[in-house]
């Protein structure tokens, strides 16, 4: 392949890339990112995160242009900065109400509704208890860690796209259509994970992917004759019992200490609540667009809220002492602000 024929295939002018492509990295991607937060030793941890520094990590790219499955390592660079941001950042991020930060929705017109508990639909009993992830607006994530670092990542599918992954070929999981995707390691040769991605009923797809010494297509397989349909809530530090009707779970930081919730019709519409151990005591003035302060109650207890040009921003104390804030868009109401704050509470389970 030419430079001309490289820069028109894999180039900015190129086609968008498919979003079973992009699916497939992000959830490559967030599996390794997890492997890195969980309790897995460091000495285990993924070379492909050890190798991406603070500072790669944290920039987003608009344009992937690498072929085969050099494109995981590329996407992981424009993925890996949300969880790491959300891991690192002493504020939820700024919520505005559309792409210029204007407000959007006029307020009033969004109805609260008693949240739905979020659960993780499937489970493999033989692994133990995983740990859960999500990156913003894409699918939970459940990883089964393991020791040695052959964690196993398990995720809803997605059917097959218009445009072929590289690498990728057609397999049969008991008479049900799927595919597979082998992944390289970092010795020469070797294989690093194996992704495999079925339909387990019709209309219901399922991706596991498999690393370190269950990098095989036979351990794969066998983990997806594993797969059972079992519900599993999500531990979460703190639960939210109201938010707007038709609204999502967007994503959350590993141990739900940050729970964001979103408008699947506009991304730029979400809010946010972050668990503290302890209440939040940082300046008003601190905050970027600061317009005006309020002494508030959530839950009998003190609580502030600001008004910011964007956004909404409220902070309380628990039962227990420790905190949390709440970030939401500036389309809420005020009594809506404080309605959703009281319905924050300590996760008992």
């Amino acid at each position: 392949m030419n430079e001309v024929t490289f820069l028109q295939a894999y180039g900015p002018d190129a086609p968008d890339l498919s979003d079973e492509a992009l699916h497939a990295a992000r959830v490559r991607v967030l599996a390794e990112i997890s492997a890195a937060s969980t309790a897995v030793p460091h000495a285990t941890r993924s070379a492909l995160v050890s190798r991406l520094g603070a500072d790669s990590r944290r920039k987003l790219l608009t344009r992937l242009a690498l072929p085969a499955v050099g494109l995981v390592a590329v996407v992981a660079t424009a993925l890996a900065v949300m969880p790491d941001a959300w891991q690192r950042a002493p504020y939820p991020p700024v919520t505005a109400d559309g792409p210029s930060g204007t407000r959007s929705a006029a307020p009033g017109r969004i109805k609260l509704v008693a949240a739905t508990a979020p659960e993780f639909p499937y489970a493999l009993p033989n692994l133990g208890k995983p740990s859960f992830t999500a990156d913003p607006g894409g699918p939970i994530i459940a990883v089964y860690p393991a020791p040695d670092g052959s964690d196993v990542v398990l995720t809803i599918g997605t059917a097959r796209g218009d445009q072929p992954i590289r690498g990728e070929r057609d397999i049969s999981v008991d008479g049900r259509p799927g595919r597979i995707l082998s992944m390289p390691g970092d010795g020469l040769g070797s294989v690093g994970s194996v992704q495999l991605t079925w339909e387990r009923r019709p209309g219901e797809w399922v991706t596991i992917v498999g690393n370190g010494r269950r990098a095989s297509v036979e351990s794969v397989l066998q983990l997806a004759r594993q797969v059972v349909d079992q519900p599993q809530r999500l531990a979460f530090k703190v639960t939210v019992g109201l938010v707007p009707d038709g609204w999502g779970l967007g994503g959350f930081k590993d141990g739900g200490s940050i729970i964001s919730y979103r408008d699947p019709a506009n991304s730029d519409l979400d809010l946010h609540v972050r668990w503290t151990p302890e209440p939040d005591t940082s300046p008003d003035s601190d905050i970027e667009g600061f317009q005006t302060a309020h002494a508030v109650t959530v839950n009998k207890r003190p609580a502030r809220l600001v008004r910011a040009e964007q956004f909404w921003r409220l902070t309380a104390t628990l039962a227990d002492g420790s905190g949390f804030t709440l970030m939401a868009p500036r389309s809420f109401t005020r009594d809506q602000v404080i309605a959703v704050a009281n319905s924050v509470q300590l996760n008992r389970s």
